[in-house]
């Protein structure tokens, strides 16, 4: 098990004598802090609420399980990716109770006011619970970005893949195969965005850069070719460099 991290770049590595700099970025690493392992029990609970199709029922599962397991790092994070589904109206749709939706802050800016922005950006940092289960890691740098990650993940295949304007479908029909291509143009749109966000700080802004780009790298199975060339055309320098998927 590797035993040192970079929260730069967010590799773990194998530890070795001296070994004070990541070398794929340059930045220190620190080691990785050991945790107990999760009570069998705390896990039960997670699988049967990732069992239920009711956000309702898996909201009060998961509370009850925190009452029993305050100090459990997967039933807080499941709440966490839970968002605001439990308050959805069946009567209504309504995107934004998703929580990847935040992204959309950044490919659709125009449909939200600057009030509204700051809300979505303030909820992507700041939120409480994502506060909660940054203090319940042993590394909250490398768990911050692997939750940016996976929401961007969520993102691109619930709202990018999922939308037939950027697929191309016709009829529903369209050829999956092609994504990497059709989604490289709105991806890199909202990387521009990212680096234009001026009320992100620098590291804020390189580590949403980083995680959307590692989202499009992991859901195309590595293939960035086209978000590449999308990013040259705009001047960006690619987010990430050098790593497997």
């Amino acid at each position: 098990m590797a035993e040192l991290h970079c929260s730069h770049c967010g590799r773990e590595l194998e530890a070795k004598a001296g070994a004070a700099f990541c070398p794929y970025c340059g930045n220190a690493v620190h080691p990785v802090e050991k945790r107990e392992e999760e009570p069998p029990e705390a896990l039960e609970y997670v699988r049967k609420a990732e069992a239920l199709q009711d956000p309702r029922k898996k909201w009060e599962l998961l509370k009850k399980a925190e009452e029993q397991y305050p100090d459990s790092l997967a039933i807080a994070r499941e709440l966490l990716f839970l968002g605001r589904l439990p308050e959805r109206n069946p009567k209504k749709l309504d995107f934004s109770v998703i929580k990847s939706h935040l992204w959309m802050m950044y490919l659709k800016p125009q449909e939200f006011t600057q009030e509204k922005i700051s809300q979505m950006r303030e909820e992507l940092f700041t939120h409480p619970q994502l506060a909660r289960c940054m203090e319940l890691s042993p590394n909250p740098d490398a768990f911050l970005r692997a939750y940016l990650t996976q929401l961007g993940l969520e993102f691109i295949r619930l709202f990018l893949r999922g939308d037939s304007v950027y697929m191309r479908r016709f009829f529903g029909l369209g050829m999956d195969s092609r994504a990497p291509k059709l989604l490289a143009d709105p991806v890199g749109y909202m990387l521009s965005n990212i680096r234009q966000d001026k009320e992100l700080t620098e590291s804020q802004r390189e580590l949403l850069s980083q995680s959307l780009y590692e989202a499009f790298a992991k859901d195309m199975a590595g293939d960035t070719k086209w978000l590449d060339e999308a990013l040259g055309r705009a001047g960006i320098a690619r987010p990430i460099k050098d790593r497997e998927y």
